[in-house]
């Protein structure tokens, strides 16, 4: 980990140091990881970024968004977007971008989105569709999605027939 990886990644995790978040405006990382967990210590989410851009107020901007949702030490649901703006102090992100939330039992997708951390809510703006499968496993779960644009685009065309 380089130095300045891990001041970013002390600033973030600090959350109320508004100093830090100051000096790092404007600042762009690769490879954003911010880890959440419970009071037992277990892991509760993940957030990933392909990068991470620090704007004011503190907010940072991701591409390549990745929220991984845990439940006792198990990945419950991933979500996928190409773009959003994270606030770590209120734990919340939103973006105008395509979504997709995976589960064991569904997929859900659309444009547009809020997620607020604290409550691991999601509200999907526009273009909401799930499909339900009783057929899905962990193996659908745990596997490599495609790219938030490409996901939009291979829908949009499954859609069209």
């Amino acid at each position: 980990m380089t130095w300045r990886r891990a001041l970013l990644a002390a600033a973030v995790l600090l959350g109320s140091a508004a100093g830090a978040y100051a000096q790092l405006e404007g600042q762009t990382v690769k490879g954003f990881r911010l880890p959440e967990y419970d009071e037992d210590g277990k892991l509760k989410q993940q957030l990933y970024g392909t990068t991470a851009t620090f704007l004011a107020d503190g907010i940072i901007q991701l591409t390549g968004l990745k929220i991984e949702l845990f439940r006792k030490g198990e990945v419950t649901a991933r979500i996928y977007s190409s773009l959003c703006a994270y606030d770590p102090k209120r734990k919340r992100a939103a973006s105008k971008q395509h979504i997709r939330v995976i589960t064991e039992k569904a997929v859900l997708t659309g444009d547009g989105f809020a997620w607020n951390g604290e409550t691991e809510q999601f509200q999907i703006f526009e273009n909401a569709r799930v499909v339900l499968d009783g057929q899905m496993d962990k193996k659908s779960l745990l596997a490599p999605q495609p790219a938030a644009g490409a996901a939009s685009a291979a829908e949009s065309a499954s859609e069209k027939e």
